[in-house]
C-alpha cells in the first residue's frame, strides 16, 4: 500500500509538470489588435456650418460603406471628401478610418499633419485630446525616425519614396523592419543610411551632408591687349622749317590709332565668329587695320625725320582692347 501511494504521487507530479510545460506562452509576440475608434457624428450645427454639403454627403456615404465592410470603397469616399475640402476635420476622419482598417502608416502621417497645425478652435468632430490618443496608438505600431541634418532644405526618402523635407517635419514613420534612408540636397553628395526599427521603437538619425566643391576657369578667347608707341626724334633746325611734316605726323598718328583699333577688334571677334561669313568679315577688318597701321607708322617716321630740331616732338599712343570693347589714347606735343 505504501508503494502504491508513492507511485500515485510521482504520477501526479509528472502530470502537473507536463501541464505546466503545455501552458507555457508561445515565443512569438502577439499581433497588435485593431484600434477601436467609434464612428463620428455629423449632426452638430457646427459640423453643418463648416462642412460643404457635398463633403457631408461623402462622409456619410463613407461611414455606411465602412459598416458594410467595403473598406476600399469607404476609403475612396473619405479621400474624395478630403480632396474636395482640405479641412483638418476631414483629414482626421480619413486618418481615423485608416487606423480602424489597420493602415497605420498613412494614418500616422495624416494625424501628424493635423497636429502640426496646433490647437484649432474650429474643429467640429474630435478634440485635440482624441487626436493625440489615436496618434499615440498608431505610432505604437510603427517605427519612428527623428532626423537630424546639418543643413536645411534636404529631401528625405524611405526606400525610394519621398516622405519629408527636413526641417519641416521633426519625425516621420516607417513600417517595422529594415529601411534605406536617403538624403538629397542640391550641391551636396547624397547620404544613404540603413536603419532597422521594431514596432513602437524610436531612433534618432544623424545625417551629415558633404558639399560638392567645384572649380571652373573661364578665359576669354583673346587676352586683353596693351600697345604703347613712343617717339622722340630730333632733326637739325632750318631757317624756314616746313609745315608738311607736322600735318603728315598728325594724319599718321590718326591712321595708326584707327589701324590698331581695327586690327585688334578684328582679331578679337574673328575668334568668336559663329559662321564663316562673319569670320571673313572680321578678317577683312583686321587686314584693313593692319594696312592703316603700317601706313601710319611709315608716315610718322617720314614726318619725324623731316622735322626741325627745336622743339623735339613727343608722342604716346596707347590703344587698349578687351573682349567686346576697345579704345585708343593719344598723348603728344606738336609745336
Amino acid at each position: 500500500m505504501k508503494y502504491r501511494h508513492l507511485a500515485s504521487t510521482v504520477l501526479l507530479v509528472v502530470s502537473v509538470s507536463s501541464s505546466a510545460r503545455a501552458e507555457e506562452p508561445s515565443p512569438e509576440p502577439p499581433k497588435p489588435e485593431f484600434i477601436h475608434i467609434p464612428p463620428s457624428s455629423y449632426a452638430s450645427a457646427r459640423a453643418h456650418e463648416l462642412f460643404y454639403p457635398t463633403v457631408m454627403r461623402l462622409l456619410r456615404e463613407a461611414q455606411a460603406l465602412e459598416k458594410e465592410g467595403k473598406a476600399q470603397a469607404a476609403l475612396d469616399k473619405y479621400q474624395d471628401a478630403y480632396d474636395r475640402q482640405r479641412l483638418s476635420d476631414v483629414q482626421t476622419e480619413l486618418a481615423f478610418a485608416q487606423a480602424r482598417m489597420g493602415l497605420y502608416l498613412p494614418a500616422a502621417r495624416n494625424l501628424a499633419e493635423v497636429l502640426a497645425l496646433g490647437y484649432a478652435k474650429d474643429r467640429t468632430v474630435h478634440t485635440d485630446e482624441e487626436i493625440h490618443a489615436v496618434h499615440k496608438a498608431v505610432k505604437a505600431r510603427l517605427g519612428t525616425i527623428l532626423p537630424r541634418v546639418n543643413i536645411p532644405g534636404v529631401r528625405l526618402t524611405v526606400d525610394g519614396e519621398q516622405v519629408t523635407d527636413w526641417p519641416f517635419a521633426e519625425e516621420f514613420y516607417v513600417e517595422p523592419g529594415k529601411h534605406t534612408i536617403k538624403a538629397i540636397a542640391n550641391g551636396y553628395y547624397f547620404n544613404e543610411t540603413t536603419v532597422e526599427l521594431k514596432a513602437g521603437e524610436q531612433k534618432v538619425l544623424n545625417i551629415a551632408m558633404q558639399q560638392r566643391i567645384q572649380s571652373h576657369y573661364v578665359a576669354f578667347p583673346a587676352a586683353p591687349m596693351n600697345v604703347s608707341i613712343h617717339a622722340n626724334i630730333s632733326t637739325a633746325t632750318t631757317n624756314d622749317p616746313p609745315t608738311w611734316p607736322r600735318n603728315l605726323m598728325i594724319a599718321s598718328g590718326v591712321g595708326m590709332g584707327l589701324g590698331v583699333v581695327g586690327l585688334g577688334t578684328g582679331l578679337v571677334f574673328v575668334n568668336n565668329a559663329e559662321s564663316k561669313s562673319d569670320a571673313a568679315t572680321w578678317t577683312g577688318v583686321a587686314a584693313t587695320g593692319a594696312l592703316l597701321l603700317g601706313l601710319g607708322v611709315t608716315g610718322l617716321i617720314i614726318g619725324l625725320a623731316s622735322r626741325p630740331e627745336p622743339p623735339p616732338p613727343s608722342f604716346v599712343i596707347t590703344p587698349q582692347f578687351a573682349k567686346g570693347a576697345g579704345g585708343v589714347q593719344f598723348t603728344g606735343t606738336i609745336p
